[in-house]
């Protein structure tokens, strides 16, 4: 899988078509979650993603707010899951990340059914669930 970080200004109209594409296939459609998903977080985010033949296949997005910074819209293409892309985005965004604001703090929702896998990357529960879009989540914070 080659691996991409973009920024909003310099994604090219295709490019995000794409994600959002994807997006909307895994949180709208498949999540069956009516909800807003393209939002103004996307102007001020770095927008990550993988791709396989020239096919995004997995994908994520990063923004900073303050001393924080915030990942999500973590998703992987239904056929190619359970084939560690997942994980291989988020080892790049988290190397990325580190990178770019190596004294900050990252954060992301993890959606209840993932924590195991957030936690094996150093992320760790913070406070209770909550509903998000209907949905259980739960904030993680990530310590190296």
């Amino acid at each position: 899988m080659e691996l991409h970080s973009i920024s909003f200004t310099d994604l090219t109209t295709n490019q995000f078509f794409e994600l959002l594409k994807l997006r909307i296939s895994v949180f709208v459609v498949e999540q069956n979650c009516p909800y807003q998903e393209l939002d103004n977080l996307d102007l001020i985010s770095d927008h990550f993603f993988g791709s396989l033949d020239g096919k995004i296949i997995a994908l994520g997005r990063v923004y900073r707010e303050s001393d924080t910074v915030f990942i999500g819209r973590i998703a992987v293409k239904r056929k190619y899951r359970k084939n560690g892309y997942a994980r291989k985005i988020m080892e790049f965004i988290l190397q990325e990340v580190k990178t770019k604001f190596p004294d900050l703090t990252i954060e992301l929702s993890a959606q209840e059914y993932l924590i195991n896998f957030y936690a094996s990357l150093g992320f760790v529960c913070q406070g209770d669930t909550y509903l998000e879009d209907g949905i259980p989540h739960i904030k993680m914070t990530y310590f190296n």
